[in-house]
């Protein structure tokens, strides 16, 4: 279990007005809860919501001794931890039509190419595009291709991913992270020191040289964000070092979800042929003998954006959403009292599956986010069931990239585009993998097959 914040139980707090969970033993606190069903390859958010369903929509944990948890599984208490205290939600960066249809284009070129009946890692391909995609608004050019010894940028990304994604028992005993037992730490650091490098030196290092000999780097007449974020480095408000931290963050983080929600709507579109044939005959009725799809075609297609909210309800790629108490004497929540140090997490996979928010809730149906659709629930019925992207004050900022990126990348992986699983496969295997993040224990792997214009 990742900690966001130390610290445990304010001494002025009575013990009874705590969150009810399972019983702590001295060290290991309640971890026994975990190490059970996780060792059985139990997700950690299918862990949480099993004891959601025995102790109630708040529940308060102490994980070993990485500090209090208290995790959040109804909407209504969502919305209590998430907006009840103030704050309003960080506005997303505006992210440029161009470069997500220069990448979209490029992805639909690569997967055509493959129409031979090889199969395309779907989640591969995403990642290639969305890598293109962030350092098109950073920096002014594509980054995927690159090389730095002897690994693409894109290698590193994947590499650092697999184990940032990857469960830690340090994460749950701290005591036992200068041991590193397998060694994830010393791979993580290696590689993100790499990532570090390349960066410095393809990026920031040249437009250095560029702005110290007058030259000013633009791009359709207006500064990208290497030019801002260099404006504070000259003010001395921002070293080289932490600038390289800043943009391998944003890599890491868009790279990230954005690859894991596309794979997740190839694979269901996949497991419901019927579904994916309605996103398909969207996209002939509204796109046409158009070669690729483009961004301003995304309001003529409110059944694909269908599809990625049912894909976000069901599999949402960071299933428990972080926060941590910061106020003097903890918080109220549900009636019970939160401490201040407290980690939050709230549940968003099973609020997702709250069979009293939906109905067939574990069933995938887009069609009950279509307007005067099937009664199968509307967004505005289930409010705080529906939290992808969290609320409140620490919204995710990449909000506006994903609802605008996730689509245009499945529209261009499915127009004049058919689908079918690699030969000797009947079915699509959709196991979690055992993870911090909801991502396909096996990748997916499709054959693409190109139809006639």
């Amino acid at each position: 279990m990742r900690s966001v914040s130390g610290g445990g139980a304010s001494s002025s707090i009575i013990p009874a007005l705590l969150p009810p969970g399972p019983t702590g033993l001295p060290f290991i606190g309640s971890a026994l809860s975990f190490l059970g069903p996780m060792a059985h390859h139990t997700p950690p958010h299918r862990v949480i919501a099993r004891l959601a369903a025995t102790y109630g929509p708040v529940v308060f944990f102490r994980p070993g001794t990485s500090g209090d948890f208290v995790v959040v599984s109804s909407p209504a208490a969502a919305r209590e931890a998430l907006v009840g205290h103030g704050g309003a939600a960080l506005a997303a960066r505006f992210v440029p039509d161009a470069a997500r249809a220069r990448a979209a284009r490029r992805l639909a070129e690569r997967v055509r190419a493959r129409s031979s009946g090889a199969p395309v890692a779907v989640g591969d391909a995403v990642l290639g595009a969305v890598l293109d995609v962030t350092s098109n608004v950073l920096f002014s050019q594509d980054v995927a291709g690159f090389t730095a010894r002897q690994m693409s940028f894109k290698e590193v990304v994947a590499a650092v991913l697999e184990d940032w994604n990857a469960p830690n028992v340090s994460d749950a005993f701290p005591f036992l992270a200068p041991l590193d037992l397998f060694g994830t730490r010393r791979r993580v650091s290696g590689r993100l020191a790499r990532l570090y490098d390349f960066l410095d030196e393809q990026f920031v290092q040249p437009r250095l040289l560029l702005l110290d000999s007058g030259e000013k780097k633009k791009k359709h007449g207006e500064e990208d964000l290497l030019d801002i974020v260099l404006a504070r480095h000259a003010k001395a408000e921002l070293t080289r070092s932490q600038i390289t931290r800043f943009f391998t963050d944003i890599f890491l983080a868009a790279g990230n979800t954005t690859r894991i929600t596309v794979e997740w709507a190839m694979a269901m579109l996949l497991k419901h042929p019927d579904k994916m044939d309605k996103v398909r005959a969207e996209l002939a009725a509204n796109i046409g003998s158009k070669d690729f799809v483009e961004d301003s075609d995304l309001g003529k297609l409110p059944y694909l954006h269908a599809v990625v909210k049912e894909t976000l309800r069901l599999h949402p790629a960071a299933p428990l959403l972080p926060r941590a108490v910061v106020a003097d004497g903890g918080i109220s929540l549900a009636g019970f009292t939160v401490p201040n140090g407290t980690n939050v997490l709230v549940n968003l996979w099973a609020m997702g599956r709250d069979p009293a928010a939906w109905t067939q809730p574990d069933e995938f149906v887009p069609e009950r986010f279509l307007s005067g659709g099937d009664g199968n629930n509307s967004p505005a019925a289930v409010d705080f069931a529906y939290r992808p992207f969290g609320a409140g004050q620490r919204m995710c900022p990449g909000m506006d990239l994903a609802a605008r990126l996730v689509p245009l990348l499945l529209a261009s992986f499915l127009h004049r585009t058919a689908w079918r699983l690699p030969d000797g496969l009947d079915q699509v295997d959709l196991t979690e993998r055992y993870s911090m993040v909801l991502e396909l224990a096996t990748p997916l792997r499709a054959v693409p097959v190109l139809l006639a214009s």
